[in-house]
């Protein structure tokens, strides 16, 4: 990726980020809600199309809707908190992108 952006904020740097955040900061179906956050939220985004660097870099990563894995609508991502959902996709993503790399 040419953007900057995408350099610094990549699947390890969310892997990290979102690992260090405990479960009980977490929340469905609102970006931020009585101190808690959904992954976008804990982005700097919450309301939304208010994105931030970080949350437009997550946004793009995902082949898949960051806020339906989070709230546990994929049927993929079924992990009990939102926290697991979203680490299980940034996993499935780091791996795709490793068998990328080798194929090359």
């Amino acid at each position: 990726m040419s953007d900057p952006v995408y350099d610094v904020y990549d699947v390890d740097y969310f892997l990290t980020k979102f690992s260090a955040i405990p479960d009980e900061q977490w929340c469905v179906g609102e970006f931020a809600w009585d101190g808690m956050k959904c992954a976008l939220g804990h982005c700097g985004e919450v309301v939304p199309f208010a994105t931030t660097a970080e949350s437009q870099a997550l946004r793009w990563l995902f082949d898949v809707s960051v806020i339906a894995v989070n709230d546990g609508k994929d049927p993929r991502y079924k992990q009990p908190t939102p926290k697991a959902r979203i680490l299980a996709a940034l996993r499935d993503l780091q791996e795709k992108q490793q068998k990328q790399q080798n194929e090359q």
